[in-house]
């Protein structure tokens, strides 16, 4: 057997083990909750990016029917549990409290002849479980003068398992991460001469480098060399520049360079691998890694999504900080 065909059989029990359990914790709370009252409705979706079960249950209480003092629900650590008339939506003060392996609720805290919403999330214990179940493919599309281009594609997996075990299921914001390649328009904006001094100003700073008479031979050496090729010096000017190069790859001022479409919407980004890694400190990023976020479900097993990068917007502030 080849090494995809290996990928998917454990793929597989992993989906398959995970939805046994939770679908055990569905099946045990409807149970629980038809001895005393009469299920209306049920749903199931996932929260991708903390790994979540959420199931809700509408249930409705009886008119003559005399309620125990509480019920409780030792299915698994529970994250969050929530419960709420259908009319009002407001959380009934007092009703839910948890126990070491679960959560109870007081029955008396209920009024009779009436519809509630029991929304009930449960931790998903194996990390593994959504990269098994979704499928996440990305491509460079195209290069241009003016941006970048990125495919990209969400689709679930092993759908039989799924269909045949829930009615319905479906996974809320899933994160798709795309890194930016911007190694190459920093190449082309940030001038070379700025590197050289940044480094000389690194080393002119250093608490290990020689004497005071070493440093100023240094920074002679430095200043003839520009000179010479009638360049230009930074000076003091240099980290207050770097500061500013910084603010680019900051997640609020680059989000304004990329732009996505279709299926997925934007969440957030973050640096990547520094541009100079021989320097102890950061100055800019190779990439950015962007993360949007998507939703799938049965009627909608796949999502479709268009990241784009500006790269002549983000060249243009690059140059405006060296100009």
């Amino acid at each position: 057997m080849d090494p995809s065909s290996l990928l998917g059989v454990a793929g597989r029990e992993i989906v398959t083990a995970t939805i046994k359990e939770m679908l055990k914790r569905s099946k045990n709370i409807n149970r629980s909750l038809g001895e005393d009252f009469k299920i209306l409705g049920q749903d199931m979706r996932i929260d991708c990016p903390q790994s979540i079960q959420h199931y809700s249950v509408v249930f409705e209480t009886k008119s003559t029917r005399i309620f125990p003092k509480k019920k409780k629900f030792n299915f698994g650590r529970v994250r969050r549990v929530s419960l709420r008339p259908i009319i009002s939506l407001q959380p009934v003060p007092d009703a839910i409290s948890f126990t070491q392996n679960g959560f109870e609720i007081n029955l008396r805290k209920l009024e009779r002849n009436t519809s509630y919403l029991l929304d009930v999330e449960y931790f998903i214990e194996d990390r593994r479980f959504i990269d098994a179940l979704v499928n996440r493919n990305v491509a460079k599309e195209s290069v241009g003068d003016e941006t970048k281009e990125y495919w990209m594609v969400a689709q679930l997996k092993h759908l039989d398992v799924l269909k045949r075990e829930f009615g319905y299921i479906e996974l809320k914001d899933l994160d798709f991460s795309v890194d930016v390649s911007v190694y190459n328009e920093i190449k082309m904006k940030v001038p070379s001469i700025f590197r050289q001094q940044l480094e000389i100003a690194v080393k002119l700073l250093s608490k290990h480098h020689g004497g005071r008479d070493e440093q100023f031979k240094l920074l002679a050496q430095h200043q003839q060399l520009l000179r010479a090729r009638k360049e230009k010096y930074y000076g003091e000017e240099i980290f207050k520049i770097l500061e500013e190069v910084q603010e680019i790859f900051s997640p609020l001022t680059f989000r304004r360079f990329v732009d996505v479409q279709k299926d997925f919407h934007y969440y957030n980004c973050e640096r990547g691998k520094d541009f100079y890694e021989t320097l102890p400190f950061p100055t800019c990023p190779k990439s950015m890694r962007v993360i949007s976020r998507t939703d799938i479900n049965f009627d909608k097993p796949a999502a479709d999504g268009l990241l784009i990068f500006k790269k002549r917007d983000f060249m243009d502030e690059l140059e405006k900080i060296f100009k």
